[in-house]
């Protein structure tokens, strides 16, 4: 254990960590931090060190209750697939029923001396310290050494303070020991972290806040950098201001910004959202790298990608957020939203492209997009000419002028699922019993019609955001059910998932999208034409790509990817215009690519040479 220091006690005056008094956490901080403290054991087992692998095996959260410390909250980083079926979420109920409170007054309470040394650095404006045991050496509590299995042999403690007030200790737990590289990278993600909760909470509880945004808050912190600076600017062209941070990352020992969000109106009173990262020393390539999530996602999905671009390979980076990704982007009188994939392509995407040639002339950007974010720049390239034509598009940007290339992650040119949904097989065979297509087209509306009218949108993280609420204890059920709903399984395709991905998934990724843009996808997949049409049928986009699409293309293939299989891409791979084609395969699934380390790390490192050769 560490031992405290007791240097700066002199002449007697300062009191001694044993004499000190802990005060039970008061009704409205205990009440508020009661309904958060399953983020703190979920941020506490997704904590990784600079390699990606992840520190703890196990967290709990020690709360101190009255007189009292007891174990309320607990989480594990093994992958879901072992934490489902038999074993579902039985262990860590198990677990829960095991734990008994202790007195702070107990001799044998450990936990009870940490805090009390807290309550003493914390009044000389020191963070806590954090505490590294040896669950075999040390004397445990009766209590507790009865929870220990054998992945549990060395903790690791911060004692959480709130408004100058502690409110308990948050524990991670390891099977291997630690070198002291690691010792030291672990001090400061904690240190982090109780920065980062501490203002949390401290905030919600004045403002009467919204316990779901904190846990959110909680767990989308980045815990490998420490925050310099946060302000809020202006911006000329918007009414919010944007949260501009300024932070030093550990990971990658560099001083960058974050800003978030920049809002940028497109069309009929919509809007897009851009997040922004920038390193203090940029490199000289002149590119500026604008990602796009794909089908339900969120920009968030795009962040180890937009990290790794901006921070390791020193990259001007934006993230961007297409209409109906937040209430920035939706019309606050907008009774029946709703929009189709023609929005993102003929009205989204261009007025980002000029928004990034209006404030970086003279810099080129290189797009890079996931799934349907690599299906947007590539149609609007293909079909720009034909576009051009539209009323009202007469001024679109040439994406050949702005445009150096393109990044295609995991993307097709139209849909053949592999996914064993079921009746899909058969009503695509109906379907192509179907040759005309007159006859077609008339069978889409009159399927499309009903289902538009009545619902406007599916929004996946309402759904779990109502699972998640209704009880922390159902938090790895909400696993089970994606499990469950085959498409949504194949959806995330990513066989090394853990708890804390998950939550990230279901919690910042997962979002609204419009009906009319399901049914051009589910129009795809039933034709038997290989093609991708605008919702009006007028504009066969896959067609317009494979005629005219000239721009460098750097392609890549998920092999175990269900939702978008190899042969739904490589069509692009055959263009005869590009000249700059690049491609690479990976053993992942849709979207396991853009979050597996090593996966993410060779992508990056691939794109940043392709690039240079731009």
């Amino acid at each position: 254990m560490t031992k405290f220091n007791n240097t700066d006690i002199g002449n007697g005056l300062m009191v001694k960590p044993d004499d000190l008094y802990i005060y039970p956490v008061s009704e409205p901080i205990y009440k508020f931090t009661e309904k958060v403290w399953s983020a703190f054991v979920n941020k506490m087992v997704g904590l990784t060190f600079s390699n990606d692998k992840n520190i703890f095996d196990h967290s709990i959260f020690e709360v101190i209750d009255g007189t009292e410390l007891k174990i309320v909250a607990s989480a594990t980083h093994f992958k879901m697939k072992e934490m489902i079926g038999k074993r579902s979420s039985k262990d860590i109920q198990e677990f829960m029923t095991k734990t008994k409170p202790i007195s702070i007054f107990d001799e044998g309470n450990d936990s009870a001396k940490i805090i009390q040394r807290a309550i003493l650095a914390f009044s000389h404006s020191k963070r806590p310290d954090v505490e590294i045991i040896n669950l075999r050496d040390s004397k445990i509590h009766p209590n507790l050494r009865v929870l220990l299995t054998s992945t549990m042999r060395y903790s690791v403690g911060i004692t959480l303070i709130v408004k100058e007030n502690p409110i308990g200790i948050l524990w991670g737990i390891r099977k291997e020991k630690l070198t002291e590289a690691q010792k030291q990278e672990i001090i400061m993600q904690l240190h982090t972290l109780f920065d980062v909760i501490e203002y949390v909470i401290a905030r919600e509880v004045d403002n009467n806040g919204d316990h779901y945004f904190a846990r959110k808050n909680i767990e989308k912190s980045d815990t490998t950098s420490a925050i310099h600076h946060l302000l809020y600017t202006v911006q000329e062209t918007q009414k919010d201001p944007v949260t501009s941070i300024i932070a030093q990352s550990h990971k990658y020992n560099v001083m960058y910004r974050l800003d978030a969000s920049f809002i940028v109106p497109t069309a009929g009173g919509y809007s897009v959202s851009l997040k922004h990262f920038a390193r203090e020393n940029m490199n000289e390539t002149g590119k500026i790298i604008l990602m796009i999530p794909g089908f339900f996602c969120r920009r968030s999905v795009m962040d180890k990608l937009a990290r790794e671009m901006a921070l390791r390979y020193g990259y001007r980076v934006f993230c961007m957020d297409m209409r109906g990704r937040s209430k920035y982007t939706i019309p606050k009188d907008e009774a029946n939203k709703t929009w189709t994939l023609d929005d993102y392509i003929q009205d989204d995407f261009p007025a980002v492209i000029n928004w990034l040639a209006l404030n970086y002339p003279g810099q080129k950007i290189v797009v890079m997009g996931h799934s349907m974010g690599g299906m947007i720049p590539r149609f609007y390239t293909g079909a720009y000419e034909k576009l051009k034509q539209l009323p009202g598009k007469s001024n679109l940007p040439n994406p050949y002028e702005y445009v150096a290339g393109i990044v295609s992650i995991t993307s097709p040119n139209y849909m053949n699922l592999e996914s064993q949904i079921l009746g899909m097989d058969m009503i695509k065979s109906g379907v192509k019993l179907i040759s005309n297509k007159a006859i077609y087209d008339t069978l889409f509306n009159l399927v499309s019609f009903p289902v538009h009218s009545t619902v406007n949108s599916i929004d996946l993280n309402k759904f779990f955001r109502f699972i998640l609420n209704f009880h922390s204890s159902l938090r790895q059920f909400s696993f089970s059910v994606s499990s469950q709903i085959v498409n949504l399984n194949d959806f995330i395709g990513y066989k090394q998932i853990t708890p804390p991905e998950w939550y990230f998934f279901v919690e910042d990724v997962f979002c609204e999208e419009s009906i009319k843009v399901l049914l051009q996808f589910l129009r795809s997949q039933l034709g038997h034409d290989k093609s991708f049409w605008s919702y009006d049928g007028n504009i066969n986009y896959t067609q317009e790509q494979n005629d005219n699409f000239e721009m460098p293309i750097f392609s890549v293939i998920g092999n175990l990817d269900k939702i978008v299989p190899a042969e739904t891409i490589e069509d692009v791979l055959n263009l005869p215009k590009p000249k700059n084609k690049k491609v690479a395969r990976y053993d992942q699934g849709h979207l396991g690519i853009i979050f597996h380390h090593d996966t993410v790390q060779d992508i990056t490192k691939q794109a940043d040479e392709w690039i240079r050769e731009l």
